[in-house]
């Protein structure tokens, strides 16, 4: 099974905190062939490659990966959504809502894929001013086609859950 996790990465934080998301699922759910875009020197090397990277290759070489993911894990704390994570969530719902749409159609249903998404920050639960917001539409699509968690052992415990019911 592969899986795709897409986080903010451009800043020391966001690359160490990745780093060790992704090092703890590689862990725990060694099932997974995780996609990590930060791990893609090809495309995210800026001190070596900073010439050959474009936007194109960027979004052909992510996007191959991420459409053959059967999972989406997508780090969504911050001040806002990261605009590149917020766009790899809408392929991956846009996908399923064609396969769901195709199902229809066809007579069943089938949902080859998931979205968990990550939401650690600690306002999400506060009212007024102690509340964090996040748009709801993304929420929407990631509620829709799976599930929004609060920290990593609730990562792990959706990937086992969604690779122990995954019809082969």
């Amino acid at each position: 099974m592969k899986g795709y996790l897409a986080s903010h990465f451009f800043d020391i934080f966001g690359f160490e905190g990745t780093a060790r998301l992704a090092e703890r699922i590689r862990k725990e759910c060694p099932w997974l062939e995780l996609y990590v875009p930060q791990e893609n020197g090809e495309i995210n090397d800026k001190k070596n490659n900073d010439g050959d990277i474009t936007a194109l290759k960027i979004y052909e070489e992510d996007t191959k990966h991420l459409l053959a993911s059967q999972v989406l894990i997508a780090y969504l704390d911050g001040v806002e959504i990261d605009a590149g994570v917020a766009g790899e969530v809408g392929i991956i719902s846009g996908h399923l809502e064609t396969l769901e749409a195709l199902g229809r159609e066809l007579g069943f249903r089938y949902s080859p894929k998931m979205i968990i998404g990550i939401y650690s920050d600690m306002r999400r639960a506060g009212t007024g001013d102690n509340h964090m917001y996040k748009n709801m539409y993304i929420l929407g699509a990631i509620e829709k086609h799976g599930v929004v968690v609060e920290s990593v052992d609730q990562v792990i415990e959706a990937l086992n859950i969604f690779y122990d019911n995954y019809p082969v």
